[in-house]
């Protein structure tokens, strides 16, 4: 399981044997995340056809546990985090997209458990793009809650010119965003997925086992911190200037 950036060893990816997608083995994290994207966008489609004029039915719960069910229990949960971080106000226009960018990270992190395989979350160039769309996400959404210049007014803390100099430190903090987003992300899955794999080249049977239900509860942790982080500054972004 090696990552976009590291040395390459051991048998090539199935990744890179991808059809219409490039064959070299720098882009087996790229053709990851496309792969990732791609299975998103088909079981979306799917899922909509098939509960497309029922909706009526699926709202109402069903006696029965079933997919169905703990499905809407796990969006639900996520949906209360969310608007519990952000706020009733804008957490119904910020959770389609924190949820969906949970989702996609989640399944890109999990791809880099399976065998041969390399996770796209441990690349940087991956990281550093789902830290760069959480920056340009709640940005966007500072600006529709205060407005420009008021979103602007956040980086003064309230001092008014006194603020300025604070201020510029403000904005060293956000342009860093995604880089942090993206290194914190990138450095735990490349590190999880590194020594998952090591342990499996020394002992291939039972020991990986455990292991891979660590990775799993690895994966579905750094998925959430990412998309918890992501609320946080939607939260502090769209907050309103006493």
């Amino acid at each position: 399981m090696q990552s976009h950036g590291s040395a390459h060893h051991g048998p090539e990816s199935w990744l890179t044997k991808l059809p219409f997608l490039p064959q070299q083995r720098e882009w087996e994290s790229v053709n990851g995340a496309i792969l990732v994207f791609v299975f998103i966008l088909v079981v979306s489609l799917l899922v909509n056809r098939i509960i497309k004029g029922k909706i009526q039915e699926n709202v109402i719960p069903r006696p029965k546990l079933g997919l169905f069910s703990i499905v809407d229990l796990l969006v639900e949960s996520l949906y209360n985090l969310i608007v519990g971080i952000v706020g009733h106000h804008y957490g119904a226009y910020a959770f389609p997209f924190i949820a969906s960018i949970f989702i996609y990270v989640l399944l890109n992190n999990l791809l880099g458990l399976l065998p041969m395989s390399a996770s796209p979350s441990a690349a940087f160039p991956i990281a550093f793009a789902l830290g760069i769309s959480s920056f340009i996400f709640y940005n966007w959404m500072g600006v529709k809650a205060n407005g420009l210049i008021g979103y602007g007014k956040h980086f003064l803390m309230g001092l008014g010119v006194f603020g300025i100099p604070i201020a510029g430190f403000e904005m060293i903090s956000h342009v860093i965003r995604p880089f942090t987003l993206g290194l914190r992300l990138r450095t735990n899955m490349h590190i999880d997925h590194m020594l998952a794999g090591a342990f499996a080249e020394l002992c291939k049977w039972i020991v990986p086992v455990p292991l891979l239900l660590f990775g799993v509860v690895v994966c579905t942790i750094q998925a959430f911190l990412f998309a918890v982080l992501t609320a946080v500054y939607v939260q502090m972004a769209t907050e309103h200037e006493e």
